[in-house]
């Protein structure tokens, strides 16, 4: 796979769990510093989509030329359940919507948001992508792994099936269980970051 479709991927991508039918927990999800998420403007997903763009042609990774406008997209279907993300959605709002050279750095040659160090503002404004990717949020409702089809597991943060297969950095998460394989369950933010 080419770096930019891994680039590109890593936004159209869902977060995976094992595989068996058990339950993901009934507990309260853990305290988040998720901020206001209610000043989240989805016009904003335009420049956060052109920051993204310009840092993978920084990096040398180009995108094919749907990706700004399926970018866009995500960020803004994901809005409307910002309020379940960890970190910090409006920060990383915030801090993407103004170009600035420490929003992102280059490692492989592809980027990572970096928000001159705020892994909130960075989980955050992932999150929100997260929660816009049909792979990552299905709209599946589900209390366990049964509950999704072949290949999908239950998302106990989010109570939605999601794709085992797919990279969902940021994707809400209460236990390791609720992220992709490579990914693991950041508890202080309530996200899934990676290994």
């Amino acid at each position: 796979m080419t770096a930019s479709i891994r680039t590109f991927v890593c936004f159209t991508v869902l977060a995976a769990c094992g595989g068996t039918s058990t339950p993901t927990g009934d507990d309260a999800p853990p305290e988040v510093d998720a901020g206001s998420v209610t000043e989240l403007d989805p016009r904003d997903c335009t420049a956060i989509a052109q920051s993204f763009l310009d840092a993978a042609a920084l990096c040398g990774t180009p995108l094919p030329g749907t990706a700004k406008a399926q970018f866009e997209t995500m960020c803004k279907q994901g809005i409307a359940d910002a309020a379940k993300c960890g970190g910090d959605p409006a920060g990383g709002f915030d801090c993407f919507t103004t170009p600035d050279t420490t929003d992102w750095v280059c490692a492989g040659g592809e980027p990572f948001p970096a928000c001159n160090g705020d892994l909130a503002a960075s989980l955050g404004m992932y999150c929100v992508i997260a929660l816009g990717n049909p792979r990552c949020a299905t709209g599946i409702q589900c209390q366990f792994n049964s509950d999704c089809s072949s290949g999908l597991s239950c998302n106990g943060a989010t109570g939605q099936c999601f794709d085992t297969t797919a990279y969902c950095i940021g994707l809400p998460c209460e236990f390791n269980a609720d992220c992709p394989a490579g990914e693991t369950c950041n508890n202080a933010e309530g996200a899934c970051i990676g290994q």
